[in-house]
């Protein structure tokens, strides 16, 4: 196995930063500017985390939107695909 190959059987949940640039840099994953790209937010982006889900690295994505609503979505960090959206009602 290569050194910084994705391996979820050895991960921690959220992995650390040098982790997720050496992937993005491997083309292991797709960089979060990339990620924004495929899946635009509609708002102001709160916060944005890598972290495995169900054995999938994810982009875990915050943001608020024009009318003060937050949202939050997974997208697997491999393919920008978005896998779920949850919404906070007021």
């Amino acid at each position: 196995m290569a050194v910084g190959t994705i391996n979820p059987a050895f991960a921690e949940k959220h992995p650390n930063a040098a982790q997720v640039r050496a992937w993005v840099e491997q083309g292991e994953i797709l960089s979060l500017e990339s990620i924004l790209q495929l899946t635009p937010l509609g708002g102001e982006l709160l916060d944005a985390e890598v972290e495995w889900e169900k054995g999938m690295l994810t982009y875990e994505l915050k943001w608020l939107d024009a009318q003060g609503q937050r949202h939050e979505a997974y997208v697997d960090a491999r393919t920008g695909k978005v896998i779920k959206v949850e919404s906070e009602n007021d």
